[in-house]
């Protein structure tokens, strides 16, 4: 005869802490790439432009690239770590640097 294991529950307090907790440090410290339907395109922690013309634009994101194919492309702002462009987007690429 089988022995059923016992789970232990959690009781609602615990599981409703871990629920809403704070994500680990390093969290916050990824890349975040915002696309808006209207043509903007905001970056977070962007680590460099590895390409830039009117067409195109290539991302250095730490470990990816992201490439952002469209029209009138437009660097907007850059500076701390965001980075803002403007313009048509009509396909984003996504390519592994490793």
């Amino acid at each position: 005869m089988k022995h059923k294991r016992k789970t232990r529950r959690e009781s609602p307090g615990t599981y409703l802490k871990r629920l809403v907790r704070q994500p680990p440090a390093a969290f916050y410290r990824q890349p975040v790439l915002h696309i808006q339907c209207g043509g903007q395109v905001e970056v977070e922690g962007c680590k460099g432009v590895l390409l830039y013309d009117e067409s195109q634009i290539r991302l250095d994101m730490g470990g990816w690239q992201v490439s952002l194919y469209g029209d009138e492309l437009t660097l907007c702002g850059v500076g701390g770590r965001m980075l803002t462009l403007k313009g048509r987007i009509f396909r984003a690429e996504f390519s592994n640097e490793r």
